[in-house]
């Protein structure tokens, strides 16, 4: 099965989704947050940690006033032998994304948990000197499709298009049978 192949019917599982009311019989849990952040030119401070498989917590502070910043995502599904399959690719900006989630609900519905659980600003600037707190973010097993397969996947979220190599964070979870 092609990327292309697993990316439409990721698509149509969250279709199905809308239309279909339906007990969910897995629980999503986060296994690592791994920063690879250094030297970027606007960030001050970012930190992760996870309280528990299902919370993460986040600081960042910006070293100046940020009005655009582009981000890239890759989104993979990991196989058993930690093959990784991509599934998406974007890049977007995060400002631009605060004001219009609906350009991709999937990454919106990550977008909504967190502006819940932070500080963060729900428009740009992103200030200098301001620490940006998020506290718990949980993954809400209700805003996903009613059925999901057993797996594990990877979100890389690339903070520093000028430099890809100094902003790399990694999350990594999986989806389990309760």
């Amino acid at each position: 099965m092609s990327g292309k192949d697993i990316f439409l019917l990721t698509m149509m599982i969250f279709a199905t989704s809308i239309l279909v009311e339906s007990k969910r019989d897995y629980i999503l849990e986060l296994d690592y947050i791994t920063p690879a952040v250094t030297d970027i030119p606007f960030i001050k401070r970012l930190n992760f940690s996870l309280t528990n498989k299902k919370a993460a917590n986040m600081d960042l502070m910006m070293k100046r006033n940020i009005t655009k910043w582009p981000v890239k995502l890759s989104v993979y599904m990991l196989t058993k032998s930690k093959k990784r399959i991509s599934l998406q690719h974007t890049t977007f900006d995060v400002c631009e994304s605060f004001r219009d989630k609906r350009w991709n609900k999937f990454i919106g519905v990550f977008l909504n948990e967190l502006l819940d659980k932070s500080n963060l600003p729900r428009k740009c600037p992103f200030v200098e000197n301001v620490l940006y707190t998020a506290r718990n973010y949980t993954i809400d097993e209700e805003c996903y499709p009613p059925i999901l397969p057993d797996g594990s996947w990877e979100f890389t979220l690339n903070l520093n298009n000028a430099d890809p190599k100094t902003g790399i964070v990694t999350i990594s979870g999986r989806v389990k049978n309760k």
